[in-house]
This record gives C-alpha cells, sequence and structure tokens, in this order.
C-alpha cells in the first residue's frame, strides 16, 4: 500500500472508478490550502490548515531534534475534551515497528533466526515454506485482502490473536512484496508462541516499560480511556467507536499518546530499541517498493540526501505517523483523531512537510485522492437520475429487444457493484467499515440500476394492448372481415 496504512486503498479505488464509469463525469478534487509561512508560528500554521482540509477534530505532533522538543497540540477529542499531550490515541500501523522490534530482539537472542520456517514454530498455520524475515518484508504471499479479511473483528477475549492468525489464508505470490496486515498478525502469534505468553504482556514489559511508554497498551484494559475516533460521511466527520481489538494488537490495536510517541522516537533515535547487530539491516532497504523507497524490518525506508524511515498508521478513526532521519537525529510524530481513505495522501505527507517547516523550509497542505473524494457523490446523484430512467421505462421504448436490452445492462452494472469488493478479495462489510459513505452510495446505486433493470424486463400491461388508433378501427368495423367477403 502506497502510505503503509491498513485498508481498503485497491478496493476503494476500484469501486470509485466503477462509481465514475456508471456516473459519467468527475467532480474535481479539493485543492490544498495555501502554503504554510514561515518563521514563527508556522509549524503551528500548517497543523492547522492541515486539520482543516483533512476535516480533524483534534490532532497532536511533536517535533524533535537536538535541542530538544517541541509539541503542537489543538482541537478536540472524541469525548469534546481538549487534545493534550497525554491523550489516548489509536495508533494503526505503527504497531508494526514495535511487533519487529520485539521480533528482531528473539533473533538477537538465539530464541529465533530470521530464517526460520514460521512452521517450526506454529504447526497449524498453513503457510509452507514461510519465513520470519518473508513476514517481516511482507514477502510471506499474503494479500492486503487477506488481512483485511481477518481484521476488525473486535476480539479482546483470552486467545484472541491466536484464532485470527488460525483463520488466515493467502492468495498471494510468496516472494512478491505486497504490504498487508496479515503478516504482521502471523508475527504476534509467533512471539505468543515463542515467549509462552500474550502479546500485550510481552510489549509491555520488554518494550513500552524499559522505555518509559507508560500510557501505552496493547489491550482492551488499556484502552479504556481511548475517546472515539471519527470517519468521514461525504464531507462531514462524524464520530466512531467501535470498540478495541486486541486480535489486532500486533498490527495496529495499540492505544498510545504523544508524549509516549515522543518517547518512543527519541529511544529510536538513541539506539535504545532495536538490537545494535539487527538495527542497520532493519533500517535499510530489504524489499524495493517503489523509486527511492523501499521496506526494511518493519519500517518504510526513503533514500535521498537525508535517509528517512517511517510507518503510518491508520485505523478507522484514527491515524498516525512516526518519522525518523537517523543520520540527523530528527523525528516528527503525528497523531489525528480522523481517518478517511480520501484524505490518506494529505494525512500521510504531513510528517514530512512538518520535519521541512521545522528547518526553516516551507511546504503546502496537500488535497485529497480525487476519484476517492468525488465518488460518494457520484453515486448518490446517479440514484435520482436512476430512478427517472426506471420510470421512462415504464412507458417506452416498445421494442422488445431494446427493453431486454436496457434491462441486461443495468442488470450487469448491479452484479458488477455487488461481486466487485468480493473479486478483490475484501467485502462490503470492510467497505463500510473504511468507507463508509462510498460502500451507502454503492449500495444505493445498485437498488436504484436494479429497479432500472426490472422495470425495462417487466413490460407494462398497457404496451400489451393494441395502439388506440387500431382500436378505433376495430370498432369501425374498419379491421373486420365482412359477411360478403368471407363468403
Amino acid at each position: 500500500m502506497v502510505y503503509d496504512m491498513d485498508g481498503s486503498r485497491a478496493l476503494a479505488r476500484a469501486l470509485a472508478v466503477i462509481a465514475v464509469v456508471i456516473v459519467g463525469a468527475a467532480v474535481p478534487a479539493a485543492a490544498g490550502t495555501a502554503m504554510a509561512r514561515e518563521g514563527d508560528g508556522a509549524v503551528e500554521a500548517y497543523v492547522d490548515s492541515w486539520r482543516e482540509v483533512n476535516h480533524v477534530p483534534g490532532a497532536a505532533v511533536a517535533v524533535i531534534d537536538a535541542d530538544g522538543v517541541q509539541t503542537y497540540v489543538s482541537g478536540e477529542d472524541g469525548d469534546g475534551a481538549a487534545v493534550s499531550r497525554t491523550t489516548p490515541f489509536l495508533v494503526g500501523s505503527v504497531a508494526k515497528t514495535f511487533t519487529s522490534a520485539l521480533v528482531l530482539r528473539l533473533v538477537d537472542e538465539g530464541r529465533l533466526r530470521l530464517d526460520d520456517p514460521v512452521q517450526e514454530h506454529l504447526p497449524w498455520l498453513d503457510a509452507p515454506r514461510v519465513s520470519v524475515r518473508q513476514l517481516l518484508t511482507h514477502t510471506a504471499g499474503y494479500t492486503a485482502g487477506d488481512g483485511l479479511a481477518v481484521s476488525e473483528r473486535f476480539d479482546s477475549s483470552p486467545g484472541a490473536l491466536r484464532r485470527a492468525a488460525g483463520d488466515l489464508e493467502r492468495h498471494g505470490t510468496p516472494g512478491r512484496y505486497a504490504y498487508n496486515s496479515a503478516d504482521y498478525l502471523v508475527l504476534g502469534a509467533l512471539i505468543e508462541e515463542v515467549t509462552g505468553r500474550s502479546f500485550a504482556s510481552v510489549v509491555e514489559e520488554s518494550l513500552f516499560d524499559p522505555v518509559g511508554m507508560t500510557e501505552t497498551a496493547a489491550d482492551a484494559q488499556g484502552a479504556d480511556a481511548l475517546p472515539p475516533g471519527h470517519r468521514q460521511w461525504w464531507g462531514w466527520t462524524r464520530a466512531y467507536d467501535p470498540g478495541f481489538d486486541e486480535s489486532g494488537a500486533s498490527y495496529g490495536y495499540v492505544v498510545s499518546t504523544l508524549d509516549d510517541l515522543t518517547t518512543y522516537a527519541r529511544a529510536l533515535l538513541a539506539g535504545e530499541v532495536l538490537p545494535h547487530s539487527l538495527e542497520d539491516e532493519a533500517w535499510s532497504v530489504q524489499e524495493v517498493t517503489g523509486a527511492g523507497r523501499g521496506y526494511g524490518y518493519g519500517w518504510s525506508v526513503e533514500d535521498g540526501d537525508q535517509p528517512r524511515v517511517h510507518h503510518t498508521g491508520a485505523t478507522p478513526g484514527y491515524f498516525a505517523h512516526v518519522s525518523l532521519v537517523p543520520e540527523e537525529g530528527r523525528a516528527v510524530v503525528v497523531l489525528a483523531n480522523a481517518y478517511a481513505e480520501k484524505r490518506a495522501p494529505s494525512l500521510a505527507a504531513a510528517a514530512a512537510d512538518i520535519d521541512r517547516i521545522a528547518r526553516g523550509g516551507s511546504a503546502s497542505v496537500r488535497g485529497g485522492d480525487p476519484i476517492l473524494t468525488a465518488a460518494p457523490w457520484l453515486l448518490m446523484a446517479f440514484v435520482p437520475l436512476g430512478l427517472g430512467l426506471a420510470l421512462a421505462a415504464r412507458r417506452g421504448p416498445r421494442s422488445p429487444r431494446l427493453r431486454w436490452a436496457c434491462a441486461a445492462v443495468a442488470a450487469l452494472a448491479t452484479g458488477a457493484l455487488a461481486v466487485l469488493p468480493r473479486l478483490l478479495g475484501g467485502s462490503f462489510g470492510t467497505a463500510f467499515t473504511w468507507l463508509p459513505d462510498l460502500a451507502l452510495g454503492v449500495v444505493a446505486s445498485s437498488a436504484t440500476l436494479l429497479l432500472v433493470a426490472v422495470s425495462c424486463a417487466v413490460r407494462p400491461r398497457g404496451l400489451l394492448q393494441p395502439a388506440p388508433a387500431a382500436l378505433e378501427r376495430l370498432e369501425g368495423g374498419q379491421g373486420s372481415m365482412s359477411p360478403d367477403r368471407m363468403a
């Protein structure tokens, strides 16, 4: 996935493209705001503009360098309280960096090897010849859809992570990079198997407590104080609070605060998190994912004059980003209590923009994804148009062939929208979780198309009767045969 965030970007864009094809027009994407001003207050001005563009109710940002830490908090949490440095947020896939650190520590201790076949430790896992290294680098053969199929279960009873991993299926190609959550779900199960303890207890005792992340938790009990996050329905932001999913702790469901993630970033820069023998390897490109970028062991890596290692994270309702420039001793932490796939490009760009501004440069807040921004509106705009077509179909055309052709086209379009999520490895449940407005638009458009199909296929009774002129001829005897002619 482009922004290293969980979610259904392929599914979302495919559904959106279908919507554009159905409606036949596109709405321009919202433009970015003006360039943030330089000088004092520039970071704060950027954060305020970024919140406004992305409809984020509350955000917390930290800028870390050799001179110390600067924090910027603004807005409200989902309970209406002012956001502070200790406000809890879900960190999403930033949790993968915690899982990676635990695995690499087990490797450093000799309890695991990077090239161990995972089935040696998890014989119940249906993943022959998959290694620990492949799981770390997203080359184990799992797809984004495989991970989404077992995500958001909201299962926090004992053994939840193991049960989710046991339900996994693989539909990808081993050896080929494919960002997903399934890999780190399996790594979480591996950590539990090797240590004989729950993932939450291991990560707390081995990482959070020693580093000083006292308000960070990977279990439901530690998430008690988590306020609701927010999703977007068309242009409106709505609170969303489905609960905590302990089965997803190793890849996304971890609760933390700005203070704790700042502590984590500083510990990473100081070499206090990853084993020294594996730090360079973890922060080096193991799999190329694009021009000048790749994936290491639990971290995205960007080459350049100042190499950057980072990870974004998204859950339905929250966004997080931890970005490091190790050679310069700099880091940026970004937390937001809202998430929408259509806003992903702008959300993901913030950390690098803020780092640039903090060093005296400038940056503009990016707009969202144009297709995903337009698609929900287009789908709902099609509903009245479709109802008009359905009414028109009741009065014509009279040709049976043309009516059946129209019905077939409408039925095929309905079927395409209905089966597309499944063909892409997702489901409408996934779509409703991550893209509620788009999913609702798809359902409404599908129902309208089905009505059009039925209206075309079922001929009104009036179309079966003779035309008025023919009736007049019959009533006047013009169309009947006289007794003389019959004789």
